[in-house]
């Protein structure tokens, strides 16, 4: 009883370190694709350029944070779908041995 009940908290755990990597990932990748070029911005020779870059970088890091955003429920999504699903086998096999 002890051996199985550590191995299912281990399985547990193991799921949710994936989880947790899949996010650190996503971290990563997120931050090193966000639009920052401080090269381009010192060649502009107008103010009217410089908004022009600073609302451009906005639009396109935006898109970028909304991709992050749609990615990191997706994981979330799943690992509560995962958890859920190790709960009701957990309850399901608890109430059949009663």
């Amino acid at each position: 009883m002890n051996q199985e009940y550590f191995e299912k908290w281990s399985e547990l755990a193991k799921k949710a370190q994936e989880n947790f990597q899949a996010i650190a990932k996503l971290n990563v990748e997120t931050l090193q694709g966000l639009a920052i070029k401080p090269e381009e911005l010192a060649n502009l020779k107008k103010p009217e350029e410089l908004l022009e870059k600073q609302i451009g970088l906005a639009v396109e890091n935006g898109h970028k944070a909304l991709g992050y955003m749609q990615k990191s429920f997706d994981i979330f999504e799943k690992s509560m779908l995962s958890f859920v699903k190790e709960v009701k086998d957990v309850k399901n096999k608890v109430d059949g041995k009663k």
